[in-house]
């Protein structure tokens, strides 16, 4: 068994110099790496930078900066995005998946004197000189402070590297990051501080009369409201070389300012939802989730441009911002399971309606739905509900009367071969919508070989916790592993993904099998039955639901989209 754990490897360059000999040791450093740093640089050396994605709900945009090709946008939740300059598209950002340590970003700084970006984040401050991966860190503990957030500015000298604070300036060497003293006072002039933090921000800092400012935004000195009245903080302001200059705003979205054309822009990229924990797909991913404070969403994906388009909760009367569990497409309508009601929106009248209580909806999360011959059904652990699809009416099922009567608590359901399937009371149960039929699952399953030795499982008396599908088969979860339903044997033994819960299972074309769990992503091959890899990125913690769509795997976490390129 093949078993590779995320690595910390990083490069530090601590090197104490005199003046004759700084020149030579920079170089040399540089040389360094420029040859090794690629190696350890991303998150796995087995991997390129961006083999890994990853995008979040954004939460605040806390700080911006630029370099000779992009603007960089530091993020709460969504590490740094980084916008062409060029083109004036967004680009992959930089994340915990090229091999960030922090998930926040408090400050991000350009130093141009070196070609190093530096992040403030909430775990360290850390320095890139590819500005991509080969991410180098320094502990707060070595600067005698607790967190990033005491910092209040970062800025350059020639020399050297200076961190603000409310009390001090603490001045590092701007390659190696070490710490080289602190100061009342800065002992030199000539330093230049990046973006205008929020504690720095005053009202008379900006003066918007002469420009238009597009989606009916309106501007005031300490804020902006959307075209909804939505109210949200500036908290950084940046004013770059080429007359485009960018203010940031604690809901995620940054407004451009075009000083030529005297226009101010509102511009968002990334997820609408904080958490996102569903999703289904037509041409395009709909992700869905847990939202925030004020709003929730239904976020558009384009997955092999990166274009994100965005559903927001507060531009719909009938769309709340309650959390959303569950998903599934049909036709053009997407049904959403939300905490004791379900809601559908309609993709070409562009609306939302909801059925809850009065159309059955049982209590609880619907964190499961699919449809069926015209239905959909959606559950609960307390129950299910069928509602036609067309006539939107509660359809008098048998299996709903099935599970009410029997007290039945609901752990799956999933669409396999024009039937449905339920985990009821970690059993299993067959359901023809059609005939209005009910069956339980009870087979032995065949021979298999396991350690050398010849086995028989009853499914029946098995513990049953998950039923996946794809096109062409049934997975089973149980406590002995992975049930193949079709050749009616185990194909994956739970010791092999060390008994974790699995929460969700994807198959790719070449015999790959994916199993994502609360603790990581596992890869079998299904010719060998061996393990191929095992990934615990801090990224892949809390898998909530995963798809193999060409050549990528898509994964939703707790710490936002994932997307993994297999020919990278």
């Amino acid at each position: 068994m093949y078993r590779k754990s995320e690595k910390d490897i990083s490069v530090i360059a601590s090197t104490k110099v005199n003046t004759k000999t700084k020149n030579s040791n920079i170089l040399n450093l540089l040389i360094f790496v420029l040859f090794i740093g690629p190696l350890f640089g991303q998150v796995d050396n087995r991997f390129n930078i961006f083999s890994w994605e990853q995008y979040g709900g954004l939460g605040a945009v806390n700080s911006i900066s630029e370099d000779y090709s992009y603007f960089y946008f530091g993020t709460e939740n969504a590490g740094i995005l980084r916008l062409n300059k060029f083109s004036q598209e967004f680009v992959r950002p930089i994340t915990q998946a090229q091999g960030l340590k922090s998930s926040i970003v408090e400050h991000i700084y350009f130093d141009e004197n070196t070609g190093i970006l530096w992040s403030i984040g909430d775990r360290f401050i850390e320095y890139s000189f590819s500005r991509e991966g080969s991410w180098n860190k320094v502990s707060y503990d070595l600067l005698s402070l607790k967190s990033g957030g005491q910092i209040i500015d970062v800025g350059s000298s020639q020399n050297y590297l200076w961190l603000r604070t409310n009390s001090k300036f603490i001045k590092l060497d701007h390659i190696s990051g070490i710490l080289l003293g602190v100061y009342a006072r800065p002992d030199e002039s000539n330093i230049y501080w990046g973006d205008v933090s929020l504690k720095e921000l005053t009202w008379n800092m900006f003066d918007f009369n002469d420009y238009f400012v597009e989606d009916a935004w309106f501007l005031t000195s300490n804020g902006a409201s959307d075209n909804r009245g939505n109210f949200s903080k500036y908290l950084s302001y940046y004013k770059s070389k080429n007359g485009i200059n960018w203010m940031s705003l604690s809901n995620g979205y940054v407004l451009k300012i075009d000083e030529f054309n005297k226009l101010i822009t509102p511009i968002f990229y990334g997820l609408a939802s904080i958490v996102p924990t569903s999703m289904t797909y037509d041409n395009v991913l709909w992700i869905a989730g847990i939202g925030g404070k004020l709003s929730n969403g239904i976020t558009k994906f384009d997955i092999e441009n990166n274009n994100f388009e965005t559903i927001l909760s507060d531009h719909y009367s009938s769309f709340s911002k309650d959390d959303i569990y569950s998903s599934v497409m049909v036709d053009e309508e997407v049904w959403l399971g939300l905490d004791s009601y379900i809601l559908v929106y309609n993709r070409k009248k562009d609306s939302f309606r909801s059925f809850g209580f009065d159309k059955g909806v049982p209590r609880g999360k619907i964190t499961h739905i699919d449809y069926n011959n015209g239905s959909v059904f959606a559950g609960s652990i307390n129950g299910v509900v069928e509602i036609n699809i067309s006539s939107k009416t509660k359809v008098d099922s048998s299996i709903e009367k099935f599970i009410f009567s029997r007290n039945l608590s609901v752990g799956d359901i999933e669409k396999f071969q024009e039937k449905m399937f339920f985990v009821l009371n970690n059993n299993i149960y067959k359901y023809d919508n059609v005939s209005d039929n009910i069956s339980a699952l009870n087979w032995k399953d065949g021979i298999f070989n396991l350690s050398l030795k010849n086995n028989q499982v009853d499914i029946a008396s098995r513990s049953v916790s998950r039923i996946f599908s794809n096109s062409n088969n049934l997975y089973i979860i149980t406590d002995l592993g992975v049930i193949d339903y079709k050749k009616g044997s185990i194909i994956v033994p739970s010791s092999l993904y060390f008994n974790y819960k699995i929460t969700d299972l994807a198959t790719a074309e070449n015999s790959l099998l994916f199993l994502s769990t609360t603790r990581g992503l596992f890869i079998f091959d299904m010719d060998t039955k061996d393990l191929i890899n095992y990934y615990d990125f801090p990224f892949l913690r809390n898998i909530y639901q995963m798809m193999y769509i060409s050549e990528y795997l898509v994964l939703l976490t707790s710490k936002g989209l994932i997307k993994f390129n297999f020919n990278l």
